[in-house]
């Protein structure tokens, strides 16, 4: 049988470590508890853990990995129990990664020094995002912190899953396009030059075609560092720009106007903020307070004025449903909903199931954007080999008159 180790707490909270061989986890997990441990984290014997590499190698960075194993940790300590600040404590004790500690250990001085944990959070932009501080503030907020928590654990385990997908997907267009651009590489730098000097002994010149290549070719070489600082340049000049607040803003102004990237970003913030609105109004947050929460956690600006237009109009004892169906920034079936929840009093089970036909929908819009990658990439090396052999052929032929 596969020997697993365990991480347990005891009925006085005391945290006991061990290994036991079983069939599966499930199994571990069944005979901790039949001995009054409540197990913690159980992994196969010769598995990583989180925050460790291989033989104990101490990692000398905070990972994403880390992160999620954070989130997921927090929200187990305090489901079983445990006070924020010892759950931190317990994390920081049991972590094999010493810059993971550190970084646990700082959080865990913010709370001390009197920060709540969304601030303590909020102190590190690199690894929280304002996602994810605005969730744990609704958390704290509503009393339901180590819900959220899982929430965002979820959260986290489908946008890596997510990740992967599409790196998994693009691996082999990437593959097609760099073999292709190898293979146009050396056709031009390799193969055009021979017929240039065939063309000069007979003196004759190349075609035009031909000619703008080789030439192309013959200059990026000669002038490598200039090539590469003007193919550069161009992209950073324009990341510095969307970074800016003027940027953020054009950038989130046009990404709900573009045709295919528009119907993309409303799926993704129509999930985002009814999944936020689901989990705060089945756990008692009053929907004024909960739209105000969810506004946060819309990365689109434009939805973030919408909820906080939504927020205003609740007060003043307007519909919800109705106001944010007007915008147009949301689907008219969400906001239909929403208002048939207002009616009804289910307002916290129909965001749910708001978010989850939404979710399902930006899932399959991924696939199909990620499926059309390849012929994409494929068309592209076409274009381009067809052009190059084009252009051999006419070279060829103009040989051919020329002889004649």
């Amino acid at each position: 049988m596969p020997l697993f180790s365990y991480t347990a707490q005891d009925p006085a909270n005391n945290i006991k470590r061990g290994t036991l061989d079983d069939a599966n986890r499930e199994a571990v997990a069944a005979r901790l508890l039949k001995s009054g441990l409540r197990p913690m984290e159980i992994r196969r014997a010769h598995e990583r853990k989180s925050g460790f590499t291989f033989k104990g190698l101490r990692q000398s960075r905070v990972s994403n990995q880390d992160i999620d194993f954070f989130t997921k940790q927090v929200s187990l300590l305090l489901g079983a129990g445990l006070s924020l600040d010892r759950s931190l404590r317990t994390i920081r004790q049991h972590s094999h990664n010493g810059a993971f500690s550190e970084f646990v250990g700082d959080i865990e001085r913010k709370l001390k020094e009197g920060n709540s944990f969304s601030e303590a959070l909020a102190a590190y932009p690199k690894f929280f995002s304002p996602m994810y501080v605005s969730i744990v503030r609704a958390g704290e907020e509503g009393g339901i912190l180590p819900a959220m928590l899982t929430r965002i654990a979820e959260y986290q385990a489908a946008s890596q899953e997510l990740r992967k997908f599409i790196v998994s997907a693009s691996i082999y267009p990437a593959f097609l396009l760099l073999v292709g651009l190898a293979a146009v590489i050396i056709l031009v730098t390799a193969i055009l030059p021979r017929f240039e000097l065939l063309f000069e002994g007979m003196g004759h010149e190349l075609p035009v075609q031909v000619r703008i290549m080789i030439d192309s070719a013959a200059f990026i070489s000669d002038h490598l560092v200039i090539t590469l600082m003007l193919l550069a340049g161009a992209p950073l000049l324009l990341i510095q720009y969307l970074r800016s607040a003027r940027g953020r803003e054009t950038l989130d102004r046009l990404s709900i106007r573009l045709p295919v990237i528009s119907s993309f970003v409303r799926d993704l913030e129509t999930t985002r903020i009814f999944r936020t609105l689901e989990v705060l109004v089945n756990n008692g947050v009053h929907l004024a307070t909960a739209l105000k929460i969810s506004s946060g956690v819309a990365g689109n600006r434009e939805f973030q004025r919408l909820l906080n237009q939504a927020t205003t109009a609740l007060k003043e004892g307007q519909r919800v449903g109705l106001k944010l169906k007007g915008a147009g920034l949301l689907p008219d079936l969400a906001g239909d909903l929403l208002a048939v929840g207002e009616d009804s009093g289910r307002v916290g089970p129909v965001c749910g199931q708001i978010a989850d036909h939404y979710e399902e929908s930006l899932r399959m819009k991924t696939k199909r954007i990620i499926a059309l990658i390849e012929p994409i990439f494929i068309l592209c090396i076409a274009l381009v080999a067809g052009y190059v052999v084009i252009s051999m052929l006419s070279v060829i032929l103009s040989i051919n008159d020329i002889a004649g």
